[in-house]
């Protein structure tokens, strides 16, 4: 029987190679039911595919979103009282920090800082890369292009970075927690380096909500950013 690699072995084999081809498959859920308001969330789960030269395509991890229609939920007449109430727990936090509950439209103070054209919002829950295909910039690619392709029509991206191994989810998961092999750090540290990816993605921090944003209309203007940045926290 042939011996199985070790992650070193496996690692020093992807580093060698010159180019790793990489790319996402999505899958986007959406009911098929009379309209309400949890008709205007979508979830969406990405799988990361890696192609390394010296090797056939393998699982580079995965990457979760969420496409919250806020302006379609409004065109069809969801109140924005049920907006704010009805959706869920988690979506109804950025509600509540990002928009104006009695009109619906992104709160002032997010207006002029993030120019928002449009309500709909695209949430980036997760992205988890396994260890021999880190420091190759795939985790950023998917993001962007997780952005591209359903951040069409969407005012904002937001985020709250939060290590995936303090979640309850993968905490208790001794298998994915062996398979994604996170770094062994204080939650603190771990939280404050995941903070300062998103930041060099342009992402940048709501006070001290922990949601980080992203314009989609200002989406590359470095120094707008940086200026944004330091007004924000």
């Amino acid at each position: 029987m042939k011996p199985t690699k070790t992650l070193a072995e496996r690692r020093k084999e992807t580093d060698s190679d010159q180019n790793v081809a990489a790319s996402v498959e999505f899958v986007l859920r959406a009911e098929l039911h009379e309209s309400v308001e949890t008709d205007f969330v979508h979830s969406i789960a990405g799988r990361i595919i890696a192609e390394p030269e010296s090797r056939g395509k393998e699982d580079a991890g995965h990457i979760g979103a969420s496409l919250v229609q806020f302006g379609e939920a409004l065109d069809h007449g969801i109140s924005v009282e049920r907006l704010g109430d009805g959706i869920s727990g988690d979506i109804s936090e950025y509600w509540e920090h990002l928009f104006d509950v009695e009109t619906g439209y992104p709160k002032e103070e997010i207006q002029n800082e993030f120019e928002v054209v449009d309500l709909n919002l695209l949430i980036i829950d997760y992205v988890a890369i396994y260890p021999e295909f880190r420091g190759l910039r795939i985790a950023e690619s998917a993001i962007h292009r997780t952005i591209d392709i359903f951040g069409t029509g969407c005012g904002l991206v937001a985020c709250k970075p939060w290590p995936l191994q303090f979640t309850p989810s993968v905490a208790n998961d001794q298998e994915a927690l062996k398979r994604l092999a996170l770094p062994n750090v204080s939650k603190g540290e771990a939280i404050r380096k995941l903070r300062l990816y998103w930041s060099r993605l342009g992402f940048w921090p709501l006070s001290d909500t922990g949601i980080y944003l992203l314009s989609v209309s200002q989406r590359g203007c470095d120094a707008s950013s940086r200026d944004r940045g330091k007004r924000l926290q």
